[in-house]
């Protein structure tokens, strides 16, 4: 499979493209805080990895939870690429992607230090979700066992310290592909997280 993986939820900019299902180039910025700027030009870089682009099956993005504008530039730039070219789109939540980079088979919980003093969190066996994603305080943290967390808190230095990364949006999307896959004309819907519950956003304004 031949696929082009994106993550953007965070303050991170990542792509890579994968041929034949392996990883061929990852292109990542840091501290990235123009994504409508940067994400255009990153992609294109690795869809030149292809001598076509029909070669490419599909464009595999991260959906959240996240940073909520990020994850509207990212889905916005796959689905005006993927009308024109007629590629499928593989959805891929934040926190399962992060989780298939990890090789922890018991009990954990992936975190993502979203913004302000609240978390994203969600607990996971191995590579199994055991429930939705949840907001938590920053301050409540600590009562969590067992966390992979990616957050620039210098707090935080002691515990696993995970990054989001296209490699891993990619990974989980061809491991996942079947059940993940959509039409380039199909709407998608990004992850939102509200102060306490799981959502995901449907809105007749949408147009994702």
């Amino acid at each position: 499979m031949n696929l082009i993986a994106i993550e953007a939820s965070t303050d991170l900019c990542s792509v890579a493209s994968f041929k034949d299902g392996s990883l061929y180039n990852v292109i990542d910025l840091v501290d990235s805080k123009e994504h409508s700027k940067n994400l255009p030009h990153i992609i294109s870089q690795c869809m030149n990895d292809f001598v076509d682009y029909s070669e490419i099956d599909a464009f595999a993005v991260s959906i959240g939870p996240g940073s909520f504008t990020s994850v509207r530039i990212s889905l916005s730039i796959i689905k005006g690429l993927t009308l024109g070219l007629k590629n499928e789109i593989v959805p891929v939540p934040t926190l399962d992607a992060m989780n298939y980079s990890i090789d922890d088979k018991t009990t954990h919980h992936i975190v993502l230090n979203s913004f302000k003093e609240k978390c994203f969190v969600q607990k996971f066996k191995g590579r199994s979700a055991m429930d939705e994603p949840f907001v938590l305080d920053l301050k409540d943290i600590n009562k969590i066992n067992n966390a992979y967390i990616y957050s620039k808190n210098s707090a935080f230095t002691n515990n696993d310290l995970i990054t989001p990364s296209a490699i891993s949006v990619g990974n989980y999307a061809i491991g996942n592909y079947k059940k993940l896959v959509k039409k380039y004309n199909e709407k998608i819907k990004p992850i939102y997280l509200s102060e306490n519950k799981f959502v995901k956003i449907n809105d007749n304004k949408s147009k994702y």
